[in-house]
């Protein structure tokens, strides 16, 4: 019995019972226990020596944690195993609910470990049947405990390094992309079928404690963020064909904007350029496509904020993660909209919905210094404005062509609302909240022929002309040269945003001058 993985020691010590709570042994010293009393009073004298040569042992089923090897499982029986431990912790956790989550996953891990024990024992005991090596033993305690408490089948997929998008049309029809530009088909199901891939889906959502958000024909539509920096997006039947998830996955979380220039998203000089904006409490909104790099480009121009400022991030599904970041951003407020749910009400909204522009008014009096309003798809883009309006520094994302294109998409999204929004009026407000727009772009570098992401402009949002109803104009300050494949310096900043600029640190020879 000592010979057995689990009487190793474990990486995490021990954590002691919650009051109130049985005292639950550890699986090894019940199995030893359980030894001692089936061992035999009597034992038969030792045989004399042999000069035989042994035989010797079977070679143990070689298990590695590749992502074939995770994904080639006894997928039934992990799914009983799962079941088994779930209620038997639902009927610990019923006698105290003072058990924080590092306990539980402590408590759900000798359980994982008694019953896996438990299957193997069986499996000796049965002629002919295959018993489950060591690895193999590790490989389904590990993918039981992600059931319980990870993404369940999906973690092996979010794990392996490199991919950035798992893209699923199905339980059966799922494909990986990965950061090198690799499209592969992934090899194995995700789920038994379609309804069970949706259940496993809902339980993601329910188990995430928000209410609001489910994943049923009745509700088929989810947005949310899942554990480990991944966002997912799903669409369920009737409205699709067949389950539809997209799993983005953000590799870069704590990055900086040095950090991109050494990756050549952009030039030291543009680094300098937004560094400066920032710090001034510049207004700045990042555009791109989807997987452009929109949100990355974002928390690393938030890492330019002092360290002393109050942030408030404002999003629809919390991704940024910069209150993780607590050795630079010591003083972050992390808030989520809420979805609500029934039927909606005579003002249109939905009970217990909160939204991005309810936010943004209740944090006004939190004396907030910066507002980052998350990802801009809709109603959003007057949560962004609200938060410019306020007067202190604001970070946004946008889906746009370029910055220009920014311009027209942010007023369609204004007039979209209604309320008798003019043209005029959202370019006015445009132009006086918004001073830079950052596209950024994924493109094929012709040197390795990979993907890249490259910063491919940086305008100025300058005043438009009366006969064009006023429509602001997006001034270059930096252009992407293709010929050189970095950016290079066009037209000048405006006098009043220069001196703003060279106030806070910047060094006008960054721009030729």
């Amino acid at each position: 019995l000592s010979s057995l993985p689990f009487f190793a020691q474990p990486s995490r010590p021990a954590q002691q019972p919650a009051p109130g709570l049985p005292n639950i042994e550890h699986a090894a010293a019940r199995l030893t226990r359980a030894a001692q009393r089936q061992a035999p009073e009597a034992t038969a004298p030792p045989s004399p020596p042999t000069t035989a040569t042994p035989t010797p042992p079977p070679a143990p089923a070689v298990f590695d944690t590749t992502l074939d090897s995770r994904s080639d499982l006894p997928w039934d029986e992990i799914a009983i195993i799962r079941d088994e431990v779930s209620r038997e912790l639902a009927a610990v956790f019923s006698e105290s609910m003072d058990i924080d989550n590092e306990q539980r996953e402590q408590m759900a891990q000798d359980h994982i470990v008694d019953r896996v024990r438990a299957r193997v024992d069986e499996q000796t005991r049965r002629p002919g049947e295959q018993r489950w090596e060591a690895p193999m033993q590790n490989a389904i305690r590990q993918a039981v405990f992600d059931q319980l408490f990870r993404l369940g089948r999906l973690q092996p997929l979010v794990d392996e390094p490199g991919v950035e998008n798992i893209h699923i049309n199905g339980y059966d029809d799922v494909w990986i992309s990965y950061a090198d530009g690799r499209v592969e088909k992934y090899g194995y199901p995700i789920a038994a079928n379609d309804r069970e891939l949706e259940r496993e889906i809902n339980m993601l959502a329910s188990r995430s404690g928000e209410g609001g958000r489910s994943f049923t024909s009745a509700r088929p539509r989810l947005h949310m963020d899942l554990p480990g920096g991944a966002r997912l997006a799903a669409i369920a039947e009737p409205v699709a064909t067949r389950p539809t998830i997209v799993i983005r996955i953000h590799r870069l979380v704590d990055v900086t904007l040095d950090q991109l220039v050494e990756r050549g998203t952009l030039t030291r000089q543009a680094a300098a350029f937004l560094r400066a904006a920032v710090t001034a409490g510049v207004s700045v909104v990042t555009s791109g496509f989807p997987g452009a790099g929109k949100t990355t480009l974002l928390r690393a121009l938030a890492d330019c904020i002092p360290a002393e400022e109050k942030i408030v991030t404002i999003e629809m599904e919390r991704e940024l993660y910069l209150h993780k970041i607590n050795d630079r951003h010591p003083r972050v407020v992390a808030l989520e909209a809420k979805p609500g749910e029934g039927e909606r009400g005579s003002d249109g909204r939905l009970p217990g919905e909160i939204t991005p522009e309810d936010l943004v008014y209740d944090t006004l009096r939190l004396d907030t210094q910066r507002f980052i309003v998350g990802e801009v798809r809709g109603p959003e883009i007057y949560a962004m404005m609200q938060a410019m309006q306020s007067g202190v520094g604001s970070l946004s994302t946008l889906h746009a062509a370029s910055a220009d294109d920014s311009i027209d998409r942010m007023s369609a999204l204004m007039l979209s609302r209604g309320n008798n929004t003019t043209p005029v009026y959202a370019y006015r407000m445009i132009e006086q909240n918004i001073k830079i727009v950052v596209q950024i772009s994924k493109i094929i570098d012709p040197a390795t022929g990979k993907p890249r992401r490259v910063v491919t402009e940086i305008a100025e949002i300058l005043p438009g002309e009366e006969q064009n109803n006023s429509r602001p104009v997006a001034s270059q300050v930096f252009r992407f040269d293709r010929s050189t494949g970095s950016l290079i310096t066009a037209d000048m900043p405006s006098p009043r945003l220069l001196d703003e600029l060279k106030y806070h640190g910047f060094d006008t020879a960054n721009l030729g001058v």
